[in-house]
Protein backbone atom coordinates (compact mmCIF):
# COMPACT_ATOMS: atom_id res chain seq x y z
CA UNK A 1 0.00 0.00 0.00
CA UNK A 2 1.30 3.18 -1.35
CA UNK A 3 0.64 6.02 1.62
CA UNK A 4 0.99 9.58 1.00
CA UNK A 5 1.71 11.21 4.72
CA UNK A 6 -0.72 14.24 4.08
CA UNK A 7 -3.19 10.58 4.52
CA UNK A 8 -1.36 10.32 7.33
CA UNK A 9 -1.70 13.41 9.10
CA UNK A 10 -5.24 13.42 8.11
CA UNK A 11 -5.74 9.90 9.77
CA UNK A 12 -3.56 11.00 12.47
CA UNK A 13 -6.39 13.69 13.84
CA UNK A 14 -10.00 11.36 12.44
CA UNK A 15 -8.53 8.58 14.38
CA UNK A 16 -7.66 10.56 17.37
CA UNK A 17 -11.03 12.44 17.33
CA UNK A 18 -13.16 9.75 16.78
CA UNK A 19 -11.29 7.17 19.22
CA UNK A 20 -11.77 10.26 21.66
CA UNK A 21 -16.08 10.49 20.37
CA UNK A 22 -15.75 6.07 21.61
CA UNK A 23 -13.92 7.08 24.87
CA UNK A 24 -16.85 9.82 25.63
CA UNK A 25 -19.85 7.02 24.88
CA UNK A 26 -17.81 4.53 27.00
CA UNK A 27 -18.22 7.34 29.86
CA UNK A 28 -21.84 8.25 29.01
CA UNK A 29 -22.76 4.42 29.20
CA UNK A 30 -20.83 3.83 32.27
CA UNK A 31 -22.57 7.05 34.09
CA UNK A 32 -25.94 5.27 32.90
CA UNK A 33 -25.43 2.50 34.71
CA UNK A 34 -24.30 4.16 37.59
CA UNK A 35 -27.63 5.30 37.90
CA UNK A 36 -29.08 2.54 37.35
CA UNK A 37 -27.51 0.63 40.12
CA UNK A 38 -28.29 3.86 42.22
CA UNK A 39 -31.90 3.38 41.36
CA UNK A 40 -31.50 -0.35 42.60
CA UNK A 41 -30.15 1.16 45.80
CA UNK A 42 -32.60 3.07 46.78
CA UNK A 43 -35.54 0.04 45.66
CA UNK A 44 -33.62 -2.05 47.65
CA UNK A 45 -32.88 -1.16 50.50
CA UNK A 46 -34.27 -3.25 52.82
CA UNK A 47 -32.33 -6.26 51.31
CA UNK A 48 -28.89 -5.82 53.12
CA UNK A 49 -26.85 -8.66 50.78
CA UNK A 50 -28.78 -7.42 47.17
CA UNK A 51 -27.52 -3.46 48.49
CA UNK A 52 -24.34 -4.60 49.35
CA UNK A 53 -23.51 -6.28 45.98
CA UNK A 54 -25.17 -3.28 44.28
CA UNK A 55 -22.58 -0.73 46.14
CA UNK A 56 -19.66 -2.97 44.74
CA UNK A 57 -20.77 -2.97 41.85
CA UNK A 58 -21.15 0.85 41.76
CA UNK A 59 -17.52 1.10 43.13
CA UNK A 60 -16.22 -0.62 40.24
CA UNK A 61 -18.44 1.29 37.66
CA UNK A 62 -17.39 4.40 39.29
CA UNK A 63 -13.21 3.12 39.19
CA UNK A 64 -14.08 2.52 35.68
CA UNK A 65 -15.52 5.71 34.97
CA UNK A 66 -12.46 7.52 36.37
CA UNK A 67 -10.04 5.37 34.21
CA UNK A 68 -11.77 5.77 31.08
CA UNK A 69 -12.70 9.47 31.15
CA UNK A 70 -8.92 10.72 31.98
CA UNK A 71 -8.02 8.37 28.65
CA UNK A 72 -10.36 10.06 26.99
CA UNK A 73 -9.07 13.01 28.25
CA UNK A 74 -5.54 12.43 27.45
CA UNK A 75 -6.56 11.20 23.59
CA UNK A 76 -8.66 14.21 22.93
CA UNK A 77 -5.97 16.65 24.22
CA UNK A 78 -3.41 14.86 21.63
CA UNK A 79 -6.28 15.43 18.66
CA UNK A 80 -5.85 18.86 19.91
CA UNK A 81 -2.75 19.50 20.10
CA UNK A 82 -2.11 18.20 16.65
CA UNK A 83 -4.86 20.15 15.20
CA UNK A 84 -3.74 23.23 16.87
CA UNK A 85 -0.35 22.50 15.80
CA UNK A 86 -1.69 22.43 12.05
CA UNK A 87 -3.55 25.77 12.78
CA UNK A 88 -0.59 27.07 14.32
CA UNK A 89 1.50 27.02 11.47
CA UNK A 90 -1.08 27.70 8.23
CA UNK A 91 -2.14 30.99 10.40
CA UNK A 92 1.62 32.01 11.76
CA UNK A 93 3.26 31.31 7.76
CA UNK A 94 -0.18 32.59 5.79
CA UNK A 95 1.21 35.89 4.68
CA UNK A 96 4.06 34.34 3.25
CA UNK A 97 4.51 32.67 0.02
CA UNK A 98 6.82 29.58 1.06
CA UNK A 99 4.72 26.53 1.98
CA UNK A 100 2.37 26.74 4.95
CA UNK A 101 3.15 23.65 6.41
CA UNK A 102 7.10 23.30 6.05
CA UNK A 103 8.06 24.35 9.25
CA UNK A 104 5.65 22.07 10.80
CA UNK A 105 8.25 19.28 9.34
CA UNK A 106 11.11 20.59 10.74
CA UNK A 107 9.60 20.76 14.14
CA UNK A 108 11.52 17.04 15.75
CA UNK A 109 8.56 17.14 18.22
CA UNK A 110 5.60 17.14 15.28
CA UNK A 111 7.50 14.73 13.42
CA UNK A 112 7.45 12.31 16.05
CA UNK A 113 4.08 12.87 16.81
CA UNK A 114 3.17 11.87 13.03
CA UNK A 115 5.01 8.78 13.58
CA UNK A 116 3.92 7.81 16.73
CA UNK A 117 0.44 8.59 15.51
CA UNK A 118 0.91 6.35 12.63
CA UNK A 119 2.44 3.33 14.69
CA UNK A 120 -1.01 3.31 16.48
CA UNK A 121 -2.93 3.34 13.57
CA UNK A 122 -1.58 1.08 11.42
CA UNK A 123 -1.53 -1.63 14.18
CA UNK A 124 -5.40 -1.91 14.07
CA UNK A 125 -5.64 -0.87 10.41
CA UNK A 126 -3.92 -3.97 9.52
CA UNK A 127 -5.78 -6.35 12.21
CA UNK A 128 -9.03 -5.28 10.12
CA UNK A 129 -7.37 -5.81 6.66
CA UNK A 130 -5.36 -8.58 6.74
CA UNK A 131 -7.35 -10.95 8.75
CA UNK A 132 -9.79 -12.44 5.97
CA UNK A 133 -6.35 -13.13 4.27
CA UNK A 134 -4.56 -14.65 7.38
CA UNK A 135 -7.81 -16.96 7.55
CA UNK A 136 -7.54 -17.80 3.96
CA UNK A 137 -3.58 -19.10 4.43
CA UNK A 138 -4.49 -20.36 8.02
CA UNK A 139 -1.52 -18.74 9.42
CA UNK A 140 -0.53 -19.54 13.48
CA UNK A 141 -0.38 -17.01 16.24
CA UNK A 142 3.35 -16.96 15.17
CA UNK A 143 2.99 -16.66 11.70
CA UNK A 144 0.37 -14.24 11.22
CA UNK A 145 2.38 -11.85 13.72
CA UNK A 146 5.51 -11.86 11.60
CA UNK A 147 3.60 -11.40 8.84
CA UNK A 148 1.56 -8.58 10.25
CA UNK A 149 5.47 -6.92 11.40
CA UNK A 150 6.27 -6.94 8.11
CA UNK A 151 3.21 -5.13 6.44
CA UNK A 152 3.34 -2.54 9.74
CA UNK A 153 7.15 -2.06 8.15
CA UNK A 154 6.12 -1.77 4.76
CA UNK A 155 3.29 0.28 5.23
CA UNK A 156 6.06 2.76 7.17
CA UNK A 157 8.84 2.59 4.94
CA UNK A 158 9.58 5.81 3.61
CA UNK A 159 7.81 8.09 6.84
CA UNK A 160 11.22 10.02 7.38
CA UNK A 161 11.82 10.57 3.64
CA UNK A 162 8.08 11.47 3.61
CA UNK A 163 8.31 14.12 5.98
CA UNK A 164 11.81 15.94 4.27
CA UNK A 165 10.08 16.13 0.76
CA UNK A 166 7.84 18.50 3.08
CA UNK A 167 10.61 20.54 3.40
CA UNK A 168 10.63 23.77 1.50
CA UNK A 169 14.16 24.19 1.32
CA UNK A 170 14.56 20.84 -0.15
CA UNK A 171 15.51 21.08 -3.86
CA UNK A 172 14.26 18.77 -6.93
CA UNK A 173 17.57 16.41 -7.29
CA UNK A 174 17.22 15.91 -3.44
CA UNK A 175 13.18 14.74 -3.41
CA UNK A 176 14.45 12.70 -5.97
CA UNK A 177 16.60 10.99 -4.44
CA UNK A 178 14.48 10.50 -1.07
CA UNK A 179 11.74 9.41 -3.26
CA UNK A 180 14.19 7.04 -4.81
CA UNK A 181 15.35 5.90 -1.02
CA UNK A 182 11.21 5.50 -0.20
CA UNK A 183 10.65 2.92 -2.73
CA UNK A 184 13.70 0.88 -2.10
CA UNK A 185 13.15 0.48 1.32
CA UNK A 186 9.41 -0.50 0.42
CA UNK A 187 10.44 -2.68 -1.97
CA UNK A 188 12.68 -4.60 0.28
CA UNK A 189 9.85 -5.28 3.09
CA UNK A 190 8.03 -6.09 -0.03
CA UNK A 191 10.50 -8.99 -0.85
CA UNK A 192 10.59 -10.06 2.55
CA UNK A 193 6.96 -10.74 2.18
CA UNK A 194 7.55 -12.78 -0.46
CA UNK A 195 10.36 -14.74 1.07
CA UNK A 196 8.00 -15.42 4.09
CA UNK A 197 4.83 -16.54 2.09
CA UNK A 198 6.28 -18.04 -0.58
CA UNK A 199 5.29 -17.72 -4.70
CA UNK A 200 1.82 -19.51 -4.29
CA UNK A 201 0.96 -17.32 -0.99
CA UNK A 202 2.52 -14.72 -2.02
CA UNK A 203 0.42 -14.76 -5.38
CA UNK A 204 -2.85 -15.28 -3.72
CA UNK A 205 -1.36 -11.71 -1.25
CA UNK A 206 -0.84 -9.55 -4.18
CA UNK A 207 -4.67 -10.68 -5.61
CA UNK A 208 -6.02 -9.91 -1.98
CA UNK A 209 -4.16 -6.60 -1.55
CA UNK A 210 -6.19 -5.29 -4.96
CA UNK A 211 -9.66 -5.32 -2.61
CA UNK A 212 -7.94 -3.76 0.13
CA UNK A 213 -9.09 -0.17 -0.46
CA UNK A 214 -13.05 -1.79 -0.98
CA UNK A 215 -12.30 -3.99 2.11
CA UNK A 216 -11.80 -0.68 4.14
CA UNK A 217 -14.48 1.21 2.41
CA UNK A 218 -17.13 -1.41 3.13
CA UNK A 219 -15.90 -1.99 6.23
CA UNK A 220 -16.64 1.71 7.07
CA UNK A 221 -20.35 1.72 5.83
CA UNK A 222 -20.69 -1.73 7.52
CA UNK A 223 -19.64 -0.27 10.75
CA UNK A 224 -22.14 2.85 10.02
CA UNK A 225 -25.21 0.48 9.86
CA UNK A 226 -23.86 -1.95 12.63
CA UNK A 227 -26.31 -0.97 15.15
CA UNK A 228 -29.21 -0.50 12.92
CA UNK A 229 -32.14 -2.55 11.16
CA UNK A 230 -30.22 -2.01 7.68
CA UNK A 231 -27.10 -3.64 8.60
CA UNK A 232 -25.24 -5.33 5.95
CA UNK A 233 -25.23 -9.20 5.93
CA UNK A 234 -21.79 -10.95 4.95
CA UNK A 235 -23.23 -11.65 1.47
CA UNK A 236 -23.80 -8.10 1.08
CA UNK A 237 -20.64 -6.98 2.37
CA UNK A 238 -18.47 -9.48 -0.29
CA UNK A 239 -20.84 -8.48 -3.13
CA UNK A 240 -20.23 -4.91 -2.70
CA UNK A 241 -16.55 -5.26 -2.43
CA UNK A 242 -16.39 -7.25 -5.57
CA UNK A 243 -18.44 -4.73 -7.01
CA UNK A 244 -16.16 -2.01 -5.83
CA UNK A 245 -12.99 -3.51 -6.87
CA UNK A 246 -14.58 -4.25 -10.50
CA UNK A 247 -15.25 -0.88 -11.02
CA UNK A 248 -12.49 0.71 -9.51
CA UNK A 249 -9.69 -1.72 -11.01
CA UNK A 250 -11.23 -1.15 -14.53
CA UNK A 251 -11.20 2.83 -14.40
CA UNK A 252 -8.92 4.72 -16.15
CA UNK A 253 -7.82 7.78 -14.18
CA UNK A 254 -6.28 11.15 -15.61
CA UNK A 255 -4.20 10.79 -12.31
CA UNK A 256 -4.42 7.98 -9.96
CA UNK A 257 -3.53 9.40 -6.88
CA UNK A 258 -4.06 6.02 -4.90
CA UNK A 259 -1.47 3.93 -7.23
CA UNK A 260 1.59 4.81 -6.32
CA UNK A 261 3.90 8.38 -5.54
CA UNK A 262 5.60 9.70 -8.07
CA UNK A 263 9.52 8.33 -9.04
CA UNK A 264 10.96 11.92 -9.11
CA UNK A 265 9.15 13.06 -5.88
CA UNK A 266 7.27 15.63 -7.97
CA UNK A 267 4.48 16.23 -5.70
CA UNK A 268 4.12 19.76 -6.95
CA UNK A 269 3.24 18.74 -10.48
CA UNK A 270 0.77 16.13 -8.67
CA UNK A 271 -1.27 18.18 -6.72
CA UNK A 272 -2.06 20.85 -9.48
CA UNK A 273 -5.72 23.12 -9.61
CA UNK A 274 -6.29 21.40 -12.76
CA UNK A 275 -5.49 18.22 -11.53
CA UNK A 276 -7.53 17.89 -8.07
CA UNK A 277 -10.66 19.42 -10.31
CA UNK A 278 -9.91 16.04 -13.03
CA UNK A 279 -10.15 13.92 -10.55
CA UNK A 280 -12.75 15.40 -8.77
CA UNK A 281 -14.98 14.60 -11.64
CA UNK A 282 -13.46 11.37 -12.15
CA UNK A 283 -13.83 10.27 -9.02
CA UNK A 284 -17.73 11.17 -8.63
CA UNK A 285 -18.35 9.11 -11.96
CA UNK A 286 -17.02 6.07 -10.98
CA UNK A 287 -19.16 6.67 -8.24
CA UNK A 288 -21.86 6.64 -9.58
CA UNK A 289 -20.66 3.61 -11.28
CA UNK A 290 -20.41 1.63 -7.91
CA UNK A 291 -23.20 3.00 -7.06
CA UNK A 292 -25.48 1.31 -10.10
CA UNK A 293 -23.81 -1.70 -9.21
CA UNK A 294 -25.00 -1.34 -5.22
CA UNK A 295 -28.54 -1.03 -6.66
CA UNK A 296 -28.50 -4.81 -7.10
CA UNK A 297 -26.60 -5.91 -3.88
CA UNK A 298 -28.40 -3.10 -1.20
CA UNK A 299 -31.99 -2.68 -0.31
CA UNK A 300 -33.32 0.64 -0.94
CA UNK A 301 -32.70 1.95 2.88
CA UNK A 302 -29.47 0.68 3.04
CA UNK A 303 -29.11 2.31 -0.85
CA UNK A 304 -29.50 5.84 0.10
CA UNK A 305 -27.41 5.50 3.50
CA UNK A 306 -24.80 4.31 0.75
CA UNK A 307 -25.32 7.51 -1.48
CA UNK A 308 -24.83 9.81 1.72
CA UNK A 309 -21.57 7.76 2.33
CA UNK A 310 -20.02 8.14 -0.65
CA UNK A 311 -20.98 11.98 -0.88
CA UNK A 312 -19.02 12.45 2.64
CA UNK A 313 -16.51 10.09 1.59
CA UNK A 314 -15.58 12.19 -1.43
CA UNK A 315 -15.47 15.63 0.34
CA UNK A 316 -13.27 14.36 2.60
CA UNK A 317 -10.77 13.31 0.36
CA UNK A 318 -11.39 16.09 -1.89
CA UNK A 319 -10.44 17.73 0.95
CA UNK A 320 -7.48 16.01 1.57
CA UNK A 321 -6.51 16.87 -1.78
CA UNK A 322 -7.07 20.27 -1.57
CA UNK A 323 -4.77 20.50 1.95
CA UNK A 324 -1.92 18.24 -0.23
CA UNK A 325 -1.78 21.03 -3.14
CA UNK A 326 -1.13 23.99 -0.10
CA UNK A 327 1.63 21.05 1.69
CA UNK A 328 3.12 21.20 -1.91
CA UNK A 329 2.77 24.67 -3.52
CA UNK A 330 5.79 26.09 -4.78
CA UNK A 331 7.26 29.00 -3.01
CA UNK A 332 6.45 31.43 -5.85
CA UNK A 333 2.60 30.97 -4.55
Amino acid sequence: MKNFLIAILAAGVLALGAFSHHQKKEVAELQSQIADVQTQLQKKSGADEAVARAEKKTEVLQATLADTAKFAGEKSKQAEQLQQSLAAVKTNDAASTANPFAKMFKDPAMREMIKSQQKSILGPMINKQYAGFVQQMNMTPEQTATFKELLQKKMGAGMESGMAMMDDSVDATKRAELAKQAKSQTDDYDAQIKQFLGDDSYKAYQDYEKTTPDRTVVGQFSEQLADGATALNPEQQAQLIQAMSEERNGFKWTTDYSNKNPANGDYTAMFTDDKISQFAQEKEKLDQQVFARAQQVLTPEQLKAFQEFQTSQRELQMAGMKMAAKMFAPKSQ
